[in-house]
C-alpha cells in the first residue's frame, strides 16, 4: 500500500527493503527505534489485510526515505499518529510536512473525529510541527493519564468541530 501525500510519499513498511534504514535504527543512530519494532511487527504478522489503521509506512521525498509514520487502531473515531525523522534528514522540515500533510489526508479520505500525537515535552520541534498543523495540547487527557509524561496533542476534523458547534 502506498499513499501520494502532497509532497511526500508514504510506503508500507518492509523489513527486507528498508534493511538500510533498520540497521540505522538498531545501531541507536535514530529515535525511531518504536516505528521499527512496530513496523517489522504488523508487517510480518500473518494478518496482511490490516486497514490504514494498523500500518507503518517510511516517508519518502522523490524516492528517498525521510523517515517513519505508524498510524495506530482507530479508537472512537481517533487515530494516533507517531512519527520519527530520520537523524540526516531533521531540521529540514519534514516532521511539519509528515504531520500537516498526514493529517489532511486522513481528515479528507477518512470517516474519523479527531487525530492525536503524544509528543515529548523536551522536543520541541515537534512541538511546533504539531501546533504549525493546527494541533493544540489536550490538557485535559494529559493531566488524566500523564503516565508516559508525554505531552498529547490533538486536532478535530472540522466536520466534528460545527456538529460540536451546532449542538447536532
Amino acid at each position: 500500500m502506498n499513499i501520494e501525500l502532497k509532497s511526500l510519499l508514504l510506503t508500507r513498511y518492509n523489513p527486507d527493503k528498508h534493511l538500510a534504514l533498520k540497521e540505522e535504527l538498531e545501531s541507536g543512530e535514530s529515535h525511531s527505534d518504536f516505528i521499527h519494532q512496530v513496523g517489522e511487527r504488523l508487517e510480518t504478522s500473518k494478518d496482511n489485510d490490516r486497514t490504514i489503521y494498523q500500518s507503518a509506512f517510511v516517508v519518502e521525498d522523490l524516492g528517498t526515505p525521510v523517515g517513519y509514520l505508524f498510524i495506530s487502531s482507530m479508537v472512537r473515531d481517533e487515530v494516533f499518529l507517531e512519527y520519527a525523522v530520520l537523524k540526516e534528514e531533521r531540521g529540514k522540515g519534514y516532521g511539519s510536512d509528515i504531520v500537516r500533510e498526514t493529517t489532511d489526508y486522513l481528515f479528507q479520505n477518512h470517516n474519523i473525529r479527531s487525530i492525536r500525537l503524544d509528543i515529548d515535552p523536551s522536543n520541541k520541534n515537534s512541538i511546533n510541527a504539531a501546533e504549525a498543523a493546527g494541533y493544540s495540547v489536550d490538557e485535559e487527557e494529559f493531566a488524566s493519564r500523564n503516565f508516559t509524561g508525554r505531552m498529547q496533542f490533538v486536532k478535530d476534523s472540522e466536520y466534528y468541530v460545527s456538529k460540536r458547534r451546532s449542538g447536532k
